[in-house]
This record gives structure tokens, C-alpha cells and sequence, in this order.
């Protein structure tokens, strides 16, 4: 991303910044389905002088996910005037000539990211205050009005089994025309058992689609956002629980790299107001270890083809061993 022409950009967007420049700007790791840079504006406005710290994420050429930005860019201001814990959205731009991909830009909020378990050397109660937070946030997702936030355009099922078929058709889809012609036995039975048990959600929710450690950012009072909002979609309020408590993001029995497992789900239910359907939640566990397979497939491909010269996506199929034994040990196929 070149700072002269986002400068460009966003003299043409704050037309009444008088002087305004890009400071330090800098690609950031994370965020493997977006380029994601970090950078501050400055400017004058009513004899001021101003700033604001800003995040750009642009489309890389290849990477793990295929996702629009108005989409997500929609999503992100529909959960910020709910009050969500998420980043201000500011800009979006779909014109390719401007920065030669789509990209938008947010507020950058202050906090750092936990990428897996929560670090051992934080303190145990912040790692609490997480926690709560982690799952305070779930549950006021998922009791959002989508109708009155103007979210319908997302996709409401038509049936209550629509969710779990939509969600399991949609991601074979993608690993049918990512896989290299590998055969992978346990992914075929993965989806063969998804589409023999779709289950029947009590409600349709706005569903993050990326509820894990990982993708908040925290401090010492607690998250302070919840980012990477591209697969939200209308769906089970299970699927994201799920996703959250795959023993992919914990191991053994800490779920979301935060909690013991029971305590976890029981805070969840404390704090939806409502028992969690185990059945509903296996199954999104199991569709949760298939599409990560999936995601680690495309990634893999994408590099192997030049779409990303990004080296994590080859090293993403060491990670597949372990989600093919999480589906082998839930399918009893062991």
C-alpha cells in the first residue's frame, strides 16, 4: 500500500483536513485473508491540529478466505451502532484503480491480540475478565435485532434446518474446488455425516463466522474489540459457540485457549439466558474442524498456484494431522 495515494484517498474523503498526511505506515502481521496495515493521519481542521490512529485492509492477491469488503464493511457499521465491542468503520472502496484492490478503513483501537491460548504470564484475573468479556460479547451478538439493524440482506434461512444444510453444502463446495486432487477420507466422511445430520436451530442470530481467540483485541481491563468480521453471516447461534469450543482453538479441556471447558459453557449459558442444545453444538463442532481443513486447503493451494507469496499458507498443512484426528475421534472413526 503506498502512503502517497492513500493520502490522495483521504484528502478526497475529509475534505475539510487541511494538511493532512500519512504517518508511519506499516504492514502488521495477522488477518490472513485481508493485508492489514497500520498508520496515523494528521491534519488541521478549525485552526487544530489533529490525529487519528487508522487500520487498512486491503484483498491480498491469494490468501485463506474469499470475502467482499462491502460486506464486511456493513456489518462492521451495522455492529457498531448496536454498541458492539468492534472498531469504528470509516471508508470503504470498491474502485480497484485507487489502491489496486478493494480495501476499507477503520479506527485502530489499543490492545494486543492473543493468537492462541491465553499467554501463560498474564495475570489469572485478566484472564477471567476475558473470559466474561469473550462470551458477554457472544451473547449480545447473538441477541441483536438482525431486522431492526438492517441485516436481512445477510441471508434469513427459509426453515429452521437451513442454517446447518447452507453452512455444510457451502463449505464441501469450496473444499471440492480447493483440494489439488488430494482424496482425504475422513473429510469425505466429515461432510457425509453433516449432510446425513443437519439439525434444526430454535432462532436465527447474526453469526460472526471467526469467533476465536485470535481475533480480539485486549488490554488490561479486559477485550476491547472483536475483529475480522468477513464470514458473518444469518444462522445458528450455535455455530459460533461451536467454532469457539473446537479443541482446535484450546486443546484438552481449555476451550477458546480461556477456560475449562464446562466452566466455559456454563458461563455461556449464564450469560445467554438459555441452555446450550449439545446436539446442535456437536455438530457445529464437527462442521468447525471440516472448514478449517478447508481453509488451511485453500490457503495451501493459493500459494502453490501464485495467487499469495505469503510462506505461512504451506505450512498450514501441518495442521491439518491434528483437525483429521479431532473429525476421525468425533466421528468414532478411530
Amino acid at each position: 500500500m503506498d502512503a502517497e495515494r492513500l493520502t490522495r484517498y483521504l484528502k478526497g474523503k475529509m475534505p475539510n483536513a487541511g494538511e493532512l498526511r500519512v504517518v508511519g505506515l506499516r504492514r502488521i502481521a495477522g488477518g490472513a485473508s485481508r493485508e492489514t496495515y497500520a498508520f496515523d493521519i494528521e491534519w488541521s481542521e478549525n485552526g487544530e491540529r489533529r490525529s487519528r490512529p487508522l487500520i487498512a485492509r486491503r484483498d491480498p492477491t491469494g490468501g485463506l478466505l474469499k470475502s467482499e469488503r462491502e460486506r464486511e464493511f456493513k456489518v462492521l457499521q451495522a455492529m457498531h451502532r448496536a454498541g458492539l465491542k468492534v472498531p469504528e468503520p470509516l471508508f470503504v472502496e470498491l474502485d480497484r484503480s485507487v489502491m489496486d484492490r478493494p480495501f476499507f478503513i477503520m479506527h485502530r483501537l489499543p490492545g494486543r491480540v492473543s493468537p492462541g491460548a491465553f499467554a501463560p504470564e498474564e495475570p489469572a484475573q485478566l484472564r477471567a475478565k476475558v473470559a466474561d468479556d469473550f462470551l458477554g460479547e457472544l451473547a449480545k451478538l447473538q441477541s441483536i435485532d438482525y431486522r431492526a439493524h438492517g441485516l436481512k440482506w445477510l441471508g434469513e434461512p427459509n426453515d429452521p434446518l437451513e442454517p446447518a444444510r447452507v453452512q455444510a453444502a457451502h463449505w464441501q463446495e469450496i473444499y471440492e474446488c480447493d483440494r489439488m486432487r488430494e482424496h482425504y477420507p475422513v473429510m469425505s466422511a466429515a461432510f457425509a455425516w453433516l449432510r446425513a445430520n443437519p439439525v434444526a436451530t430454535d432462532r436465527v442470530t447474526v453469526v460472526h463466522g471467526d469467533y476465536r481467540s485470535g481475533n480480539y483485541l485486549y488490554d488490561e481491563h479486559g477485550i476491547v474489540a472483536m475483529l475480522d468480521w468477513e464470514m458473518a453471516h444469518l444462522g445458528d447461534p450455535m455455530e459460533d459457540l461451536g467454532w469457539a469450543s473446537m479443541l482446535f482453538w484450546g486443546r484438552e479441556e481449555i476451550a477458546a485457549g480461556l477456560m475449562e471447558r464446562g466452566e466455559f459453557l456454563r458461563l455461556y449459558e449464564t450469560k445467554a439466558g438459555r441452555r446450550i442444545d449439545r446436539k446442535r453444538l456437536f455438530f457445529y463442532q464437527v462442521l468447525g474442524n471440516a472448514k478449517m481443513a478447508v481453509i488451511c486447503l485453500t490457503g495451501i493451494r493459493d500459494f502453490v498456484e501464485g495467487r499469495t507469496p505469503d510462506t505461512v499458507m504451506p505450512l498450514l498443512e501441518m495442521l491439518l494431522p491434528r483437525l483429521f484426528g479431532d473429525l476421525a475421534t468425533q466421528l468414532k472413526l478411530l
